[in-house]
């Protein structure tokens, strides 16, 4: 309705008008691009305006018409009405009138109008199909249009502008109707004139699009103008277009995310937004985390802070139910280790509210690899519930070698998950000379990420950003437009400091004659700037009172952010109002308040960095060592107890001081007082997992010792010295290790202040897989405490010792040693992790020792007490005793450092003692399945506790015994092949040992499920096969054992014994090494027996030797079958079989059938084949034809079953060929076994019929 009607409203009657306009304009168009047939007449629909409230009245009538079409009479042609600016101004007398707020008749009008009385008004805008054609509304003349040129039509335009203005309408349309009625005057027209149809065009869809905008007045202000720059993502189309096609992608495994990178200021963190916004879209959740210039106040800080905000997220926005099935999840995944986690994470304990009613102790070999496994078990954990999770890091350039490797975990731990969107950003103008940074970001180059690099806006960008800030049309930003691009260079930071610094000269403002922003842009092209962001950050700053600039260099002392809580310490600390001053400076742009999160944060790290630069260094100095010594009077205060009360207030109370450095200091004993505060902020950083921050900390804290420490602060020189060498040991820094160690020997008052140090110099040994120079440096160690050298297996002293220790353990009960006293003594504790290191040192350079070890480990723990190393002393003893055949006692003690493990302070090497147990002790007696399930948990457990060798042992060793058990070969084939990828990158020579033992597996796997042509290949699905690795694998004796195995085991399975019978000799090769039996090995001996038996029969000359191989064999697994029938009983009975079958015993036939049944019933699938195929062989020697191929076709069935398809065929091969049968329509499914074995006479008074 019309503001003359009942419900009237001005503003409302504009917008109601504007589409009939941009209807006009668009007419118009068409018409002048020959668009329209019939030029005369032409009509456009304006189904498209949804105004059914709205009408025209025609000049007149009196009568009110609904308009339906609109259409421009063309008449008379030709003329100078065809030039583009008598055309707008015409549409502009149309348009005046359409946006008068109430009807004008001709009388009331303008002067100006008189005396153009030819030109179109709204009459000649035909309504209901109806063309007003009369010639009172032909087109103006060209000498019309020169008189309107003269001084009295500039008048009129200001009478028709104003007359619109006073009934309320917006300065915008005001100003649309002035610029086109300013076309009148031709090449004299004002710089604000139209120039095209276009560009009114645009202006009236900015105005229906965007009221607020385009349309509506500025607020009325005088005295603080605002000038709010636009909020939205410019000139980034293309790159948006990336990371909506890259989301999309996820959900199809083929892109995890994107990495955004280039200069300062070129708007990475805005576009980051657009994946939030996009996140939304899909209901997931998005959080972000930046890292800081001035590094992470806090360990792992940064990452604990995004994580920390998705458990807050999670907290509020789920059920009951999935809080309940999260926690449920988490305690299972993250067990006793998640406290180690709560520390970075605190709202942790919002979704494990159970596991921390009491009190928990976390216990890690590695806790920076615990930490990173139990952050990708959080992760994977809340988006298996919510579905959808996006995280973003910013400033990537700055983050700490910790926090890049735990992001590589993550990346890792979720690949293949599409529920999981990564978004990073780096400057990579700062990363040229960074090369631990370079050479993370080829690490991840193998996971798909899409790379976008960020170059500087356009000027159309910059006419945009400006259109938007300043309420305008971009046809009249366009000029400033260019002149700032060209200074800014086209930064959007700098762009957007540059506005506000001419805003704030007064180059950019507010016409409040006409209500719109304008510039002087003769002044802003003659004004000088700096030739980068930070020196015009800089320069603006120094104008600003002296409170802000004050109040932004305390500010930067803290980085990207303060929060309240030390704005507060800090206020009390200078007597001033540091809030009321900071939220002053977040009126002027340069940082935001988030009360949200508590912080006054930097609009930018580059303004951070500015602020910084305000203060010469020693005042920063100063400032720093102020800020951090106040900030820990009032942790004291806050917990007088303790010393340290909340984390982050601690380490920034730390970094502080570090910031100030020893120069700093002022005041006597305060050097002291912060090297004291660096010894236990470095320890609480291993605490946290984050040895190289605990490295920098401690090295601070020798940096504030005085000249003299080691006399007038022995203890405290002492402490940091043995543990920067301990952190430089677990980072591996070898030189700092010995430099230290140095100190700590020739400083040292006696030798048990030195072994602490010592071990770290035989640790990094360790580390750097030097195993020979690791062993002889343990040994000397061990003998300056006054330990005995190490006696070989066989040494009559070290055999009277295992006696006198089996005497000692049998007059003990399990309850006894598990209730033993914890031992107390640190050198005590050294002694024992020693010789843990001279046991995985000496299993591969000197095997012998290993017997003399394990009896001193349990030994030295009978002695002084249990520690974390008590279950790998009693599972090495163990390991001695399975040895030598002790197997129950060995058995007894396995399960007993198993027991010692539910002891929360003695768990940490869990891993190890579960390996070390079931790889060498309790095989022998629990059934192999139970084996494979144990090894995954202390995979398990390895990664739980940081364990990483350890954790990817059990992990081979299940996938190992796996197939000696008999599981499913598809199964093994996809664990071997992802866990050969997994340690395909891993720079250790284990991890070597490991590839190659696992692509021997690989390959047997394939070649039984496919054929043994694939051993003639390369590379299998992108893997190495055995006969790649071998060519390159050193000559050590556990390779080749475990070629011979496989081979055998492929060449018997084939039948295909060409070469092989000569290295039918894994029992010898396994004595001459000394090499401790394991299931993988026991599997080679038995294929050793049986391949000896078939050579026996298959070659007289050699019978009686191959005969004596195999009753060798046997014999060793009868031993074995007294202890676990369940593993070894069908093994004993197939070989008594074939031991008989060879010396003609017609027995045979009754043991190849309980054998059959046991493998059967303790689901060896794999062996039940094996079974079937050589009792078939068996009977069809003996001409019972039916029976036999029955026996095959199960066989062949049980091999496919256990999924060696390559072997099946062979045997269906046989079966097709020797009986001429189909195998397809033969009996043979597992219901037939019985009715091959049902009772008969003796296999000797048998008569066969042909099948």
């Amino acid at each position: 309705p019309r503001p003359d009607q009942q419900g009237g409203n001005v503003l409302e009657y504009i917008q109601s008008a504007l589409p009939i306009a941009l209807k006009l304009t668009e007419c118009l168009i068409k018409e002048e691009r020959g668009d329209q047939p019939n030029k005369r007449n032409t009509s456009v629909p304006l189904s498209s305006i949804a105004m059914a409230n709205v009408f025209l009245r025609a000049m007149g009538s009196g009568v009110s018409h609904s308009i339906q079409h609109v259409w421009i009479t063309n008449r008379g042609g030709g003329g100078d009405y065809s030039q583009v600016t008598s055309r707008l101004f015409a549409l502009g007398i149309v348009l005046y009138e359409l946006f008068s707020v109430d009807h004008l008749l001709q009388e009331d009008m303008p002067e100006f109008f008189n005396v153009t009385s030819n030109l179109p008004t709204l009459n000649a805008i035909g309504l209901n199909n109806e063309s007003r054609t009369d010639d009172h509304y032909r087109r103006p003349s060209k000498k019309s249009h020169r008189q309107l040129s003269s001084s009295p039509e500039g008048n009129a335009i200001s009478q028709c502008t104003a007359r619109l203005k006073s009934k309320g309408a917006p300065s915008s349309i005001c100003a649309l109707v002035g610029n086109l009625l300013d076309c009148s005057n031709g090449e004299f027209s004002s710089d604000d004139c139209y120039k095209s149809f276009q560009d009114l065009q645009l202006d009236l869809k900015l105005m229906m699009d965007d009221p607020f905008c385009f349309l509506d007045d500025i607020p009325a202000n005088p005295m603080q103008p605002l000038l709010m720059l636009g909020d939205k993502i410019y000139g980034r189309e293309e790159e948006m277009k990336v990371i909506k096609q890259s989301f999309l992608l996820r959900n199809e495994g083929k892109c995890c995310g994107v990495i955004t990178k280039g200069g300062a200021g070129v708007g990475k963190s805005k576009l980051a937004t657009y994946v939030e916004d996009l996140t939304i879209q899909s209901n997931g959740y998005f959080a972000m985390a930046k890292f800081d210039q001035n590094e992470d106040v806090m360990p792992l800080s940064t990452i604990g802070s995004l994580f920390n905000s998705l458990c807050n997220l999670f907290v509020q926005s789920s059920t009951p139910a999935e809080l309940e099935l999260v926690e449920e999840i988490l305690d299972s995944a993250l067990s006793n280790q998640a406290d180690l986690l709560a520390g970075v994470v605190p709202a942790l304990k919002k979704l494990m509210p159970s596991a921390f009613k009491n009190e928990i102790s976390s216990s890690c070999v590695d806790s920076a690899a615990s930490m990173r496994y139990l952050f990708g078990k959080l992760l994977l954990t809340l988006a298996s519930i919510w579905g959808q999770i996006s995280v973003c890091i910013d400033d990537l350039q700055w983050a700490d070698p910790a926090s890049l490797l735990l992001i590589s975990y993550l990346m890792s731990s979720a690949a293949g998950c599409s529920s999981i969107f990564f978004t990073f950003s780096y400057r990579d103008d700062e990363v040229s000379d960074n090369g631990r940074f370079n050479a993370w970001l080829y690490s991840i180059s193998s996971f798909p990420v899409k790379v976008i690099t960020l170059k500087e806006i356009s000027p159309g960008s910059v006419t945009s950003i400006l259109s938007d800030s300043l309420h305008l049309s971009p046809r009249l930003t366009r000029p400033l437009a260019s002149v700032l691009h060209h200074k800014t260079r086209g930064n959007p930071l700098f762009l957007r400091q540059l506005i506000e610094l001419l805003r704030e000269q007064g180059l950019i403002f507010i016409d409040w004659s006409h209500t719109r922003w304008t510039w002087d842009l003769n002044k802003i092209i003659n004004t000088e700037l700096h030739s980068d962001v930070l020196a015009l950050l800089v320069s603006e700053m120094q104008g600003l009172p002296t409170d802000l600039q004050f109040g932004l260099k305390v500010a930067s002392c803290w980085g990207s952010c303060v929060k309240y809580s030390i704005v507060d310490i800090l206020s009390e600390e200078l007597k001033v109002d540091l809030a009321a001053i900071l939220k002053k400076v977040c009126k002027r742009s340069f940082m935001t308040n988030i009360s949200d999160d508590a912080v006054f944060r930097f609009s930018h790290d580059k303004i951070e960095q500015a602020a910084h630069d305000l203060m010469p260094e020693q005042q920063r100095r100063k400032y720093h060592m102020r800020f951090g010594l106040a900030l820990f009077s009032n942790i004291l205060n806050s917990y007088p107890n303790a010393g340290v009360g909340d984390d982050e207030l601690f380490f920034a109370a730390v970094n502080q001081t570090n910031s100030g450095g020893p120069s700093a200091v002022t005041k006597t004993g305060q050097k002291s007082l912060v090297a004291g505060l660096n010894l236990k902020a470095g320890r609480r950083a291993i605490e946290l997992s984050d040895y190289r921050a605990a490295f920098k900390l401690f090295k601070h804290g020798i940096s504030f010792l005085e000249n003299g420490h080691w006399t007038t602060c022995y203890k405290l020189s002492l402490d940091l010295f043995n543990a920067v060498a301990e952190a430089a040991c677990v980072i591996n820094d070898g030189d700092a290790v010995k430099i230290y160690s140095d100190q700590v020997v020739a400083h040292a008052n006696c030798f048990d202040d030195k072994i602490n140090c010592l071990y770290s110099t035989t640790q990094v040994l360790r580390n750097s897989e030097k195993l020979v120079d690791c062993g002889d440096s343990a040994m000397d160690l061990l003998s300056r405490v006054g330990e005995e050298s190490l006696r070989p297996l066989g040494d009559p002293k070290l055999n009277i010792e295992i006696q006198d220790m089996n005497s000692v353990l049998l007059n003990m009960s399990d309850e006894t040693i598990l209730n033993m006293e914890k031992t107390t003594s640190d050198k005590n504790r050294i002694i024992l992790k020693l010789y843990a290191m001279c046991l995985s040192a000496f299993q591969y350079i000197n095997p012998s020792l290993k017997a003399a070890v394990s009896v001193r480990l349990v030994s030295h723990t009978l002695k002084t007490g249990l520690s974390a190393m008590s279950p790998i002393a009693f599972a090495a003893y163990g390991e001695l005793l399975a040895g030598i055949g002790q197997i129950p006692e060995a058995c007894r003690l396995g399960r007993l450092a198993m027991k010692l493990l539910q002891k929360r302070d003695l768990a940490t090497q869990s891993s190890h003692a579960i390996f070390l147990v079931h790889q060498t002790i309790l095989w022998l007696s629990d059934p192999l399945q139970s084996i494979v399930d144990a090894h995954l948990l202390g995979q398990k457990a390895g990664q739980q506790s940081g364990d990483v060798v350890l954790s990817n042992l059990n992990w081979h060793v299940s996938i190992v015994v796996s197939i000696v058990a008999g599981y499913e070969l598809n199964d093994v084939a996809e664990k071997s092949t992802f866990y050969i990828r997994e340690v395909q990158g891993l720079e250790n020579q284990l991890f070597a040992g490991f590839m190659i033992f696992s692509v021997l597996l690989h390959s047997t796997v394939l070649a039984l499920k496919e054929g043994l042509h694939v051993l003639e290949l390369d590379h299998i699905y992108n893997i190495p096969t055995e006969r790649v690795v071998l060519a390159e694998a050193p000559p050590k004796p556990m390779i080749e054992l475990q070629t011979k195995i496989y081979r055998l085991s492929r060449a018997f399975l084939f039948r295909q014994f060409d070469e092989v019978a000569v290295n039918v000799d894994i029992s010898d090769t396994i004595a001459k090494h000394k090499h401790q039996l394991n299931p993988l090995y026991l599997h080679g001996v038995l294929f050793e027996g049986l391949a000896s038996f078939y050579f026996a029969r298959e070659r007289p000359n050699e019978r009686l030797k191959w005969i004596t191989k195999g009753d060798s064999v046997l014999a060793r697994m009868r031993g074995l079958s007294d202890h676990s029938s369940w593993n070894w009983k069908n093994k004993t009975l197939l070989l008594e079989a074939e031991r008989m079958y060879t010396l003609r015993d017609e027995g045979a036939a009754l043991f190849y059938e309980k054998a059959i049944q046991s493998a059967r019933e303790q689901k060896f699938t794999h062996e039940e084949g094996i079974a079937s195929e050589l009792a078939g062989m068996f009977y069809h020697e003996k001409g019972l034809h039916q029976k036999s191929s029955q026996l095959l076709l199960h066989s062949a069935r049980s091999y496919e079953k256990w999924g060696a398809l390559a072997v099946a065929r062979r045997v269906k091969g046989f079966i097709e060929k020797q009986y001429g049968l189909d195998v397809s329509q033969m009996l043979g499914d597992d219901d037939a076994l019985e009715c091959i074995f049902e009772p008969s006479e003796s296999v000797s008074n048998k008569r066969q019929v042909s099948g």
